[in-house]
């Protein structure tokens, strides 16, 4: 039977050293690591404009150009799983240091590819950091953060993605008329010096210290971020060295429909073809006419919505909660959808309607599904499976993204631009359907009322 570690008495936690940052220490330790967020964006985002003039160079076709976008999502998709479990296992802040080198490596060896082959091994290392930070970053925030701001300062992760998103267009867009696409991939470096230097100075989660039976630790460590002490589990013997539990507890029915759940709101996300604007914006402009120069411009432009709705949805996730921004983004993706394969079919692909709904496009998704489902991974599942199940449904998110971004230009050559979106805004309509039934709200209450209230147990 396993047993239960008892708790460490206040006193441990006024006794501890004062911390530096004990008064912004939340909000300190959430920007250094939302800088994982910019990583995200910016690995995603750069080849948007990059790729225009690699495909010149390389020659590539469309399965090519595809598979250019796809390696870093494949490389994502198959370390989510285990970034998830290596997090339980070393603890966030060490995954997060090491996601940020792997992350450098792999960007420089892009930037001196010699070949498009060695281009895409690079990209599937930066992919594999990728992976890390999705899953890493918001488990660690949501871990440190109080009830009522949780989703704020979760979502700040998300803003930033969107930063380093912009971040990715405005450099390609400055660099287009070089065509200098190694220093657009090149300038990636720089996030990851700032991610894996300001780890340095973070505390640890004190829920995964307490997890592992750390608890004067864990004391601390929730002393620097004004928080009790997190409760004892009884999810195996430890001896108060952090080392892990000979058999991780597996996870109960409830955890696991949640978990089905979970890596079905991933698919959706995806498969409603969110991503696509942002990989393929200069693509899609290109082909309606418009020059690479003003078509990368007009990813900028979807860029600076992107962001700007982030904010949006920052102020709006703890007052109006996750289930109705979820729900409500899906219904405008859907029309959205609808409106740009009218669009299309009628021959205005490229001009001016279809950059703006591409940008009423983004701007719901970037309300609605895209922060919200990192939100939602990060808070629904118990303390005792948090790691893994967030590996597992960020896995999903990758898996998804993959086929999204490999198939797009295919889906395009064979189906048209039209019914490309016109099979998203169905997709859209099958997911609207599915979570307006299965999704609950979580906003409010603490991880440890979220598991009770879900059946899940106390964590």
């Amino acid at each position: 039977m396993a047993k239960r570690v008892s708790q460490v008495p206040d006193r441990t936690v006024r006794a501890g050293p004062p911390s530096a940052t004990r008064r912004g220490g939340v909000l300190l330790a959430t920007v250094i690591a939302s800088t994982g967020g910019v990583l995200f964006g910016y690995g995603t985002g750069v080849l948007s404009g990059a790729q225009l003039a690699i495909r010149r160079e390389f020659a590539l076709g469309p399965w090519e150009q595809g598979a250019l976008v796809a390696a870093a999502l494949l490389g994502a998709a198959v370390a989510a799983p285990s970034s998830g479990a290596l997090a339980d296992r070393l603890g966030r802040k060490k995954v997060i240091l090491l996601l940020a080198l792997v992350y450098a490596v792999g960007t420089l060896s892009t930037a001196f590819a010699g070949s498009s082959p060695a281009l895409l091994v690079g990209r599937a290392v930066v992919g594999l950091a990728l992976g890390a930070s999705s899953s890493v970053v918001p488990l660690y925030i949501s871990e440190i953060s109080p009830p009522g701001r949780r989703g704020l300062l979760v979502t700040l992760n998300q803003l930033m993605i969107t930063v380093g998103i912009l971040a990715s267009f405005v450099v390609d867009y400055t660099l287009s008329g070089s065509g200098n696409w190694r220093l657009m991939l090149g300038l990636a470096v720089l996030p990851a010096l700032v991610l894996g230097v300001g780890a340095c100075f973070v505390q640890e989660s004190p829920r995964w210290l307490a997890a592992r039976g750390r608890h004067a630790e864990a004391a601390v460590a929730a002393a620097s971020f004004t928080m009790p002490p997190p409760p004892p589990l009884a999810s195996g013997p430890h001896d108060g060295s952090g080392a892990s539990p000979a058999r991780p507890s597996p996870p109960g029915r409830a955890s696991r429909r949640f978990l089905r759940m979970t890596v079905a709101m991933a698919f959706a996300v995806q498969l409603t073809g969110l991503n696509t604007a942002i990989y393929y914006a200069p693509t899609i402009l290109t082909a309606g006419g418009s020059g690479i120069t003003s078509s990368v411009l007009g990813s900028v432009l979807v860029g600076i919505v992107n962001l700007l709705m982030a904010v949006v949805s920052m102020a709006l996730l703890d007052r109006t909660g996750r289930r109705p921004l979820f729900l409500g983004g899906l219904c405008v993706m859907g029309v959205t959808s609808l409106g740009i394969s009218a669009s299309s079919a009628t021959g205005h692909q490229g001009g001016a309607l279809t950059v703006f709904l591409l940008c009423v496009f983004i701007a719901a998704g970037a309300v609605g599904p895209a922060p919200i489902f990192w939100v939602y991974i990060s808070e629904i599942f118990p303390q005792e499976i948090r790691g893994r199940a967030m590996g597992w449904a960020t896995a999903a998110h990758w898996s998804a993204d993959t086929l999204v971004a490999l198939t797009f230009v295919s889906l395009v050559h064979y189906l048209t631009f039209s019914g490309a979106f016109l099979l998203y805004a169905g997709v859209t309509a099958v997911s609207l359907a599915v979570f307006s039934r299965a999704m609950v709200e979580t906003r409010g209450r603490s991880l440890e009322e979220i598991a009770r209230e879900t059946g899940q147990g106390q964590s």
